[in-house]
């Protein structure tokens, strides 16, 4: 893991943050509503300790959308509709405009239909996509959601950059208030994560990437320039990378592989993307609350389940994250000098007045 100096960061309330957030989206041009939705996705990646598709992406989204590469208004629109299937094109917006509107649809679908299918093409950065499953999922359904993105990963055993980090996230409800989520990339981590090491600073686990010859790396700007992300699982996690591009792209009908521009410099190069969202409606196969305590029995048998180290207790998908989000509602989220002075530099550009970050809390 990351490790940062205490004095380097600030703990920054989830309330200051947010509205903080959409004050300088608005400023900016964005909707009302849509800005309030990009600020509520983003304070809620940091919450959750999704730090690298947090308000770490602000200026860059703002930076992208300055260059032309990102349409603050976007109208999204039906492509085509067929029964229980959807297709949208996100107007080359802020990807988690259009991607709200795409799992909302996929559970309309599949309340008439059992199952919906969304299609998504060109949008820019979709955010935490387990933002959306759960989505599903807090409506008693099981969401599916991944993207393609820039061609900055090769091939498994190649060298030339064909895809990007391609996460997959699948949310169940479950029989408490926090559904079971699994929210990932296909690389070792995501990309943004990289970025926020070089943001800060700090060298990277050298199992996360590899230097231009193909060798590991603590180096996070060799990797971002240079090299390349690392494949989870190997072989297998280029494999599901793989279907995730021709789901994403593909399948859209929007950019995929080489087609996709590569991003080095984040905020100046495009962020291209397309995505796939189901959502499947659990009363079609049995009873939602014989499913939730069916999905319950389950997760108690893992997480009773002993563990090697006595310490480390088995964890089950999403309750790392949701341990996060409740440490962080009380105590704050943690935000980097890095970010708090980007942050500082959009609310005096954009003319918002806001609480001083440094002493939210």
């Amino acid at each position: 893991m990351m490790t940062r100096q205490p004095e380097e960061e600030y703990l920054v309330d989830a309330g200051c943050l947010r509205p903080l957030a959409s004050q300088i989206l608005e400023a900016a041009g964005f909707r009302p509503d849509d800005a309030e939705l990009v600020a509520e996705v983003l304070v809620e990646a940091d919450l959750r300790g999704v730090d690298s598709h947090g308000v770490t992406r602000l200026g860059g989204y703002l930076s992208m959308a300055e260059a032309g590469h990102v349409n603050p208004r976007p109208d999204v629109a039906v492509v085509r509709e067929s029964g229980a299937t959807v297709l949208l094109d996100g107007d080359r917006g802020v990807g988690i405009i259009a991607a709200r509107q795409a799992i909302d649809t996929a559970v309309v679908l599949a309340r008439e239909s059992g199952i919906g299918c969304v299609s998504l093409r060109n949008v820019s950065h979709t955010g935490m996509i387990g933002w959306y499953t759960l989505r599903a999922a807090r409506q008693g359904l099981v969401g599916i959601a991944m993207n393609n993105g820039p061609a900055i990963v090769p091939p498994f055993g190649g060298r030339e950059s064909l895809i990007a980090t391609n996460p997959l996230s699948i949310a169940a409800p479950s029989g408490g208030e926090i559904p079971v989520v699994l929210d990932m990339a296909t690389t070792m981590v995501a990309g943004g994560k990289l970025r926020l090491a070089s943001k800060w600073g700090v060298p990277i686990p050298e199992h996360w990437a590899l230097d231009r010859l193909g060798q590991p790396t603590t180096d996070p700007d060799e990797a971002i320039r240079h090299g390349f992300f690392q494949w989870a699982g190997g072989y297998k996690g280029f494999g599901l990378a793989m279907m995730i591009e021709i789901l994403g792209g593909v399948l859209s009908g929007g950019l995929f592989g080489r087609e996709v521009p590569p991003m080095i410099e984040y905020g100046k190069d495009p962020l291209i993307s397309s995505a796939f969202y189901i959502a499947v409606d659990v009363e079609r196969f049995l009873p939602l609350d014989d499913f939730r305590r069916r999905v319950d029995q389950l997760v108690d048998q893992a997480r009773s389940n002993e563990p090697i180290e006595p310490d480390q207790p088995v964890l089950v998908p999403g309750d790392k994250e949701a341990a996060c989000r409740a440490r962080r509602l009380a105590e704050g989220i943690p935000i980097s000098v890095r970010v708090i002075e980007e942050l500082e530099g959009l609310v005096e550009k954009f003319g918002v007045r806001a609480t001083p970050l440094r002493s939210a809390r």
